[in-house]
């Protein structure tokens, strides 16, 4: 708490000051106006959908349509959760189609190393666009 704030009361009770807060699933800070670690919160959720909890289908044996389906139905709305509110800005849409082509990847098992273009990974995949 700054020195200057006066401090709250609720039945005898001080309210705790905070610099953010969780509520309803997105990230508010006093201190960082933008979204960008609201965003990167978002695409950490998403990362640990396709790598925590449905890792054995993402790297398994499995076929591209099921992969495809797990994706758009789990890791995308984790990634996109609240995404009505963001004003996004050219560096943070990047940031998400970054995110997207590397889950993409995954999906497909394949690296940087194979030389596959991004256009060739979006086809293969035919997932829903982040960004869209």
């Amino acid at each position: 708490m700054m020195e200057n704030d006066t401090p709250i009361y609720v039945n005898n009770t001080q309210i705790e000051n905070v610099e953010s807060y969780i509520y309803l699933g997105q990230r508010y800070s006093t201190r960082n106006k933008n979204q960008v670690t609201e965003i990167q919160r978002r695409i950490t959720a998403g990362w640990t959908v396709v790598f925590v909890k449905h890792r054995n289908i993402f790297k398994g044996n499995i076929g591209t349509c099921l992969k495809r389906q797990v994706y758009n139905s789990c890791a995308l709305p984790a990634m996109t959760y609240g995404a009505e509110t963001w004003a996004l800005t050219i560096q943070a849409k990047n940031k998400l189609a970054a995110a997207q082509t590397k889950m993409e990847r995954c999906m497909l098992n394949i690296t940087y190393r194979d030389r596959k273009t991004n256009i060739w990974v979006r086809e293969k995949t035919k997932v829903t666009d982040v960004i869209e």
